[in-house]
């Protein structure tokens, strides 16, 4: 049974701003992102609790030939999908932003 993968505003606006700085970057670089990101977001709806969890209890599903996990909890109503960050930033700053997406 598929779990329904929301994915709230704030990892919208994150998915947005990468789609365009890859775009930026490459021509297809964007569409190639999007590609595997909703590759992720297929096997989350199937298999939610594949990923390990993390800080403050979310759970990091990594995308495939990028550097950006998708941080995101098993709630009653789906899966929320809170951030989608570049990895390669200090752990500190991951876990201010997640704190801040939880208020």
């Amino acid at each position: 049974m598929k779990i329904p993968v929301v994915i709230l505003a704030g990892a919208e606006s994150d998915i947005q701003h990468i789609y365009n700085r890859l775009s930026d970057q490459r021509d297809g670089a964007g569409d190639d992102f999007m590609e595997q990101l909703g590759g992720v977001i297929r096997q989350l709806e199937i298999f939610p609790q594949s990923a390990p969890q993390r800080m403050l209890g979310f759970r990091r599903a990594l995308v495939p030939g990028y550097v950006y996990g998708l941080y995101y909890q098993i709630e009653p109503r789906g899966i929320m999908v809170h951030l989608i960050a570049d990895l390669r930033q200090d752990p500190d700053m991951l876990l201010q932003k997640l704190r801040e997406r939880l208020e």
